[in-house]
Parts: C-alpha cells; sequence; structure tokens
C-alpha cells in the first residue's frame, strides 16, 4: 500500500479574482522559499485563466492544490473555504498580486511556528516595514491608519495595520475566531476578534510593493465605512 505523503508544517492561502497576470511567477516565487513541508491552496473565484494556470502548476508540484471557488461571496469567504481545506497546524495568507513579497513568509509566520503568537499581522506601518513607491497611495494609508486607531482604541491594543493582507494564525486561533465576514471585514475580524478572544496578537514588518497586475477590487469610501461599522458591531459581540 502505497504510504500517504506527511501532514505539513504551513498552509498558504491564497485567493484570487481574476489574476492570471501574477498567479505563475507568485507560486513559484512560493515554492521557492517553501520548497518542502508545505502546501498552497489557491482558492480561485474568478473566470479568467487563473485556474487553468495553477491546474498546469499543480500538476508538476503536489505541494500546490486548486480549489474552484464558484460560489465565491468575498474574499472573507474564499479564505475560509482555504481554511476549510487546510491540513497544516499553521496558515498564512499570501495575496497573488505580489504586493507582499512572498520571500517575507517565514518572518511572518515564524512567532506562531515557535508559539509566541497566535495570530500575526504581516504590518505595512510598523517600525521596520518597508513601503515601496506606488504600494500605499496616500488616501489609503490615511484611511488605514484611522481604521486601525479606531480599533486599538477599542479593543485595548496597538494594532498598526488592521488591515493586514499578510497575516499567519495558528489553525487553534482559527478555530476559536469563528470568522462571519464574507467581505474584506474579515481583515479586521481576524484581529478584533482575537483581542476580544484573549489571543497573542503580533505586528510583523513586511515589505510591501505597487501592484504587479491586476486590479484593487476595494471602493474606499464605502469599504471604509463598512468596516468601521462592523468593527464597532465585533466589539459589540453582535457580529
Amino acid at each position: 500500500m502505497r504510504e500517504s505523503p506527511p501532514a505539513p508544517r504551513l498552509s498558504i492561502l491564497i485567493a484570487t479574482l481574476d489574476e492570471e497576470s501574477t498567479i505563475e511567477a507568485c507560486l513559484r516565487r512560493v515554492l521557492a522559499v517553501y520548497p518542502s513541508d508545505c502546501e498552497v491552496i489557491v482558492v480561485n473565484g474568478g473566470r479568467d485563466r487563473t485556474g487553468e494556470i495553477v491546474e498546469r502548476m499543480a500538476a508538476e508540484h503536489p505541494a500546490i492544490r486548486h480549489v474552484r471557488n464558484a460560489d465565491d461571496r468575498g474574499k472573507g469567504h474564499a479564505i475560509r473555504v482555504g481554511v476549510s481545506h487546510a491540513r497544516a497546524p499553521v496558515h498564512a495568507q499570501l495575496d497573488a498580486d505580489l504586493q507582499f513579497l512572498p520571500e517575507e513568509l517565514p518572518r511572518l509566520v515564524a512567532p506562531v511556528l515557535e508559539g509566541r503568537a497566535d495570530i500575526a499581522l504581516g504590518s505595512r506601518f510598523c517600525r521596520g516595514a518597508v513601503r515601496r513607491p506606488g504600494s500605499t497611495p496616500p488616501v489609503r494609508t490615511l484611511g488605514n491608519r484611522t481604521i486601525s486607531l479606531y480599533a486599538s482604541a477599542l479593543f485595548g491594543q496597538w494594532l498598526s495595520d488592521v488591515q493586514a493582507g499578510m497575516k499567519a494564525w495558528s489553525a487553534e486561533a482559527m478555530r476559536r475566531l469563528g470568522l462571519q465576514s464574507d467581505n474584506y471585514s474579515y481583515e479586521v475580524e481576524i484581529a478584533v476578534k482575537g483581542l476580544a478572544r484573549g489571543l497573542r496578537v503580533v505586528d510583523v514588518p513586511v515589505t510591501t510593493e505597487a501592484r504587479a497586475g491586476g486590479h484593487s477590487n476595494v471602493r474606499l469610501l464605502r469599504s471604509g465605512l463598512a468596516l468601521l461599522r462592523d468593527i464597532s458591531m465585533f466589539r459589540l459581540g453582535l457580529k
């Protein structure tokens, strides 16, 4: 009987929505960092060639798994789908547009793998972070800082980048969070529910680049107001 492959130490979740221009480069850079002991789960909700590219690469690299998310309801929903397929005790989230660097994943996941934290947020704004030209436009920076300040005041711990798009957590922490948000509010939900449940949440400085491809699906004003509303609801225990 053929033995099953050993369970991975790390599950990397990549939620995609029409990322055909960058997904191959993203996956190759991830595999260069983690040639073993890792699984890469691509949750694909788009309609372009992303899935075709991932399937081709999965045939070459068994660590890659393609999950077709036909019922895509937003990025938060996609991450929950990815978590449901993850087999490792630690998960990391990475965007396919290469704004965040796959090469920095080991630094991000280290506090969780080593048992020093339950959730690690890849912060663009804490000491040691590097924001390269075009990566964080002024309006987005102002909005992020405002939302981070509001969340920090409500939950009693300074969070420099509550909307961190690159993060890591233990599988047990994710189980305790009980995420509900289908939309981008899941980003702050992970951080603030972690604090509310007494989990150890830490910032890890990361480098951000301008988008290598695709386009953002975030509508700044509408999304910002929704985040402020949802943070309040998380604090009141209504979500």
